[in-house]
């Protein structure tokens, strides 16, 4: 009985010194590299302890924009073009790269009536974030306010530029946005894509229309992979449908009557809009029309064909916004026939001239 005993107790120790050796050895492994470090030994850096300078410039299919090769073999667009942007002051003021918020000094009451938002003179400056099902609307939900809409897609789908812009805001955002992508366009209006898996720009990046800007993902306060979506000014969100039929990935303005009561986190586009209007941007952009013009994307109705007057009778929710293209009309025009000024309040009932 000796005897297997004493293996046995040779054995746990022999075990205990292979162990402790191993240890010693990989404790030991730092300081090597260390050692190596010091001693000249060679040591395969990382890409991003590499220098970075310039190479060569590649041109691409946009004349607008190039892409700069670099020493560590990275890549970055160059656009020139789009830096002149740097001029407005859009790009300047209230810009805050820092927080999700920039405009904290501008009160709701302070805004406009209505502000006239240029969209697009193309169709070729607009491209649809995603395209699917709104799932979650803009609105109250539960004991929180939904301040944008909810897209359900597959993770890893790519999130695109809606407009050329410039990004504000590109990281992880504590608040329960997760990946955070905020860009800024040269009318003001701000796009927010969240719950991103990947942030594919960096702040002060210029972007175009149909640009990857990140990847959908389900970061932050999210179930399940979406695109949280949200369009603010002057940061007062409103519901992004008013602007985007995100189901046929198409713009439903060109110019949009942006009105301070849309601000309100009660007033949704499903409930104002006009069930008959159908987008179609293309008929609206083979119209000409001056920058005061709200034209729908949807055929504009034909006026009288006798040219006798054409009425409008005010009901409720109606305003001149929406007046207006209703009759492929102009608030100008509607304004000039009534003797009003567009911040003029409607009446029930009220017997308006369109044409």
């Amino acid at each position: 009985m000796i005897i297997p005993m004493y293996f046995r107790i040779f054995a746990h120790r022999s075990r205990l010194v292979a162990g402790l050796f191993l240890g010693l050895t990989l404790c030991a492994a730092p300081g090597e590299a260390s050692a190596q470090r010091r001693t000249g030994t060679p040591v395969t850096p990382r890409l991003e302890e590499l220098p970075r300078r310039p190479m060569d410039t590649i041109p691409t299919a946009d004349p607008e924009t190039k892409v700069i090769i670099f020493s560590n073999n990275t890549w970055e667009y160059y656009r020139p073009e789009l830096r002149r942007l740097d001029r407005l002051p859009v790009f300047s003021e209230h810009w805050d790269t820092a927080s999700v918020f920039s405009y904290r000094n501008i009160e709701l009451g302070e805004l406009p009536a209505t502000v006239d938002l240029r969209m697009v003179d193309s169709l070729g400056q607009f491209c649809c974030p995603v395209q699917g099902k709104v799932l979650s609307k803009y609105g109250p939900r539960r004991r929180r306010n939904h301040h944008g809409v909810d897209i359900p897609m597959k993770p890893g789908e790519p999130v695109l530029a809606a407009f050329d812009g410039k990004v504000r805001y590109a990281k992880y955002n504590t608040g329960g946005y997760g990946n955070l992508v905020i860009i800024r366009h040269p009318n003001g209006l701000e796009t927010w894509h969240s719950h991103l898996m990947k942030c594919n720009v960096r702040v002060g990046d210029y972007v175009k229309t149909g640009q990857v800007i990140g990847y959908v993902g389900q970061t932050g306060r999210a179930f399940g992979p979406h695109l949280h979506f949200e369009t603010r000014y002057c940061d007062q969100s409103f519901d992004p449908e008013f602007l985007f039929d995100f189901e046929n990935g198409m713009l439903r303005y060109q110019t949009f009557a942006l009105n301070r009561d849309y601000f309100s986190i009660y007033s949704r586009a499903s409930e104002l809009l006009e069930e008959d209007d159908e987008p179609d941007l293309a008929n609206t952009l083979l119209a000409e029309a001056d920058d005061s013009t709200m034209i729908r994307a949807a055929q504009p109705k034909p006026a009288s064909a006798t040219g006798a007057p054409v009425y409008h009778i005010v009901k409720k929710g109606d305003i001149l916004g929406r007046i207006a293209p209703k009759y492929g009309t102009t608030i100008a025009r509607i304004c000039q026939l009534n003797g009003i000024d567009r911040n003029s309040t409607l009446r029930l009932g009220q017997r308006l001239r369109v044409r």
